[in-house]
């Protein structure tokens, strides 16, 4: 803000106090104040003023200014205590960023324990497919087996039953042949009796027959040897057919008890066979149920693993996500505190600077006190003066945009243009005007002591380093990395007890 201080009589000046901040739709924040000075009457408040400064003694008003400086220490004071706990709160902000740093890392590793012990159940996973199919492959061979075995016993079965057959009919030839036998016996036994029958009548025949005696033992030597003859070759004949017969009849016996023992051996090893099958069979069934149980337990732990993991991770995600939030609440939070600890540096800074203004305000009067004469001529030579602080309305728009790492401060020119190009034209007219006082002021400061003399210029002094300050923090904002949260302080002269005072705006009400 730019004031002129003229050299006319004026009162002390009355304030209106600031509007309250308005806060923007689109997620900035912006402040305004407006400030105001009226000018009353100078000649009335001329008297009153002198009145007042006349039943007062310096020693008041120094003693004033002291306790006033002692308030502005004391402020700053409480100030360093406040940043010196912020940056407390800023370091415990860091040990806790520190800490849950390490929580990342403790649950880092977690997830690298349970991405090995997911690798590691994937891999006795694979290992269980393995052996499974390896024992897929061992159940299909036992079942080609066992269909080859089935179809080998079917074969011996069919075998067996075929020898079965083969005896039975063996059997059957037997007994036929035992009939035969039989029958060759009783016909031989017949063919005898019908022989000795024969013989008998062809002996009664004979011996009936009236033959001379000797031919009759001719003829009884003939028949003898006749019948023994045809006795013999009966016999012969007979014993030959019997023994044909016997002989045949083993021969058959001995084949078909050897075709019996054989097939009796190999029905007995097949029986056996199937046994041992039924046995393996019988193993195999229990292996096979085994494996599968066996299978099943591992499928399910393998599904309880799966389950665990994801529940496992689903939790770490949520966790990770929880500390995200955290993470961004607390830059939040921290920039939140940076903003605040920005404020309370460029408070420190106002406050600094007004301390240097009134060491320098106390300095110069001091030198006044020095080099002038009495304290009621000074006060005479002060009242002459005239100040001139220009009303005027203020309005400057500073949106905050807020921001997680910095906080960014833009400000809003389209008012302040405006305003600049009418105080542009009213401080044209004022300059006219102080140009023309100034005039008619000469003749009153030449009436002046040279203490009056020495005071103008400290107080342009003052103000060429107020300017070339402002310069400076104008040159700051335009630098890249200038906070532009830093305002301007503002410095209102304020006309009491015969002296100037620079007050911050935001300190007049106080």
């Amino acid at each position: 803000m730019s004031f002129t201080v003229e050299h006319h009589l004026y009162g002390p000046t009355s304030y209106r106090k600031a509007r309250p901040a308005s806060v923007s739709s689109s997620g900035f924040h912006s402040q305004r104040r407006r400030l105001t000075y009226s000018q009353p009457s100078s000649a009335d408040s001329l008297d009153t003023f002198n009145g007042d400064m006349t039943r007062r003694s310096e020693k008041e008003i120094l003693q004033a200014l002291n306790d006033r400086f002692a308030g502005y220490i004391d402020k700053v004071r409480n100030l360093e205590m406040h940043n010196r706990n912020l940056e407390a709160e800023a370091a415990a902000l860091r040990q806790s960023q520190a800490g849950r740093a390490s929580v990342g890392e403790h649950y880092e590793r977690e997830l690298g324990d349970l991405r090995g012990l997911l690798q590691q159940l994937t891999g006795e996973k694979a290992r269980t497919a393995l052996e499974h199919e390896h024992l897929e492959e061992d159940i299909q061979h036992m079942r080609g087996r066992l269909e080859d075995e089935a179809r080998n016993r079917e074969e011996l079965e069919a075998a067996a039953r075929a020898m079965k057959k083969y005896v039975e009919e063996c059997r059957l030839a037997r007994l036929e042949l035992d009939k035969k036998l039989r029958a060759m016996e009783e016909e031989a036994v017949f063919l005898k009796k019908n022989h000795e029958e024969e013989v008998a009548e062809l002996l009664a025949q004979i011996q009936g027959a009236e033959v001379s005696f000797d031919m009759r033992d001719t003829l009884k030597a003939d028949v003898t040897s006749a019948l023994r003859e045809i006795r013999a070759q009966l016999d012969s004949h007979a014993s030959k057919s019997a023994n044909h017969a016997e002989e045949w009849f083993k021969v058959r016996m001995e084949r078909l008890s050897d075709a019996a023992r054989s097939n009796q051996d190999a029905i007995r090893g097949t029986q056996e066979e199937i046994s041992d099958y039924r046995r393996q069979l019988q193993t195999r069934t229990i292996e096979l149920e085994t494996l599968r149980g066996t299978k099943e337990s591992l499928e399910r732990q393998r599904m309880e693993s799966e389950d665990r993991h994801h529940d496992d991770l689903n939790s770490l995600q949520e966790t990770i996500n929880q500390l995200d939030n955290e993470l961004k609440t607390t830059k939040w939070e921290m920039a939140s505190q940076l903003k605040d600890y920005q404020d309370l540096l460029n408070v420190k800074m106002a406050l600094d600077i007004e301390i240097a203004a009134y060491r320098k305000l106390l300095e110069g009067e001091e030198n006044r006190f020095v080099s002038g004469g009495g304290p009621y001529s000074y006060l005479e030579s002060r009242f002459s003066t005239h100040l001139k602080v220009k009303g005027e309305e203020i309005s400057d728009t500073v949106i905050v945009e807020e921001q997680t790492d910095e906080t960014q401060v833009t400000e809003v020119t389209e008012e302040a243009d405006e305003e600049e190009k009418k105080e542009e034209e009213e401080e044209a007219g004022e300059e006219e005007e102080e140009g023309e006082k100034e005039e008619e002021g000469e003749e009153t400061k030449e009436e002046e002591g040279e203490g009056e003399v020495e005071e103008d210029k400290d107080d342009e002094q003052e103000g060429e380093e107020e300017k070339e300050e402002e310069k400076g923090e104008e040159e700051k904002e335009e630098e890249p990395g200038y906070n532009r949260a830093i305002k301007k302080t503002r410095f209102t002269p304020i006309q009491e007890n015969n002296s100037v005072l620079l007050f911050p705006d935001r300190y007049k009400d106080f």
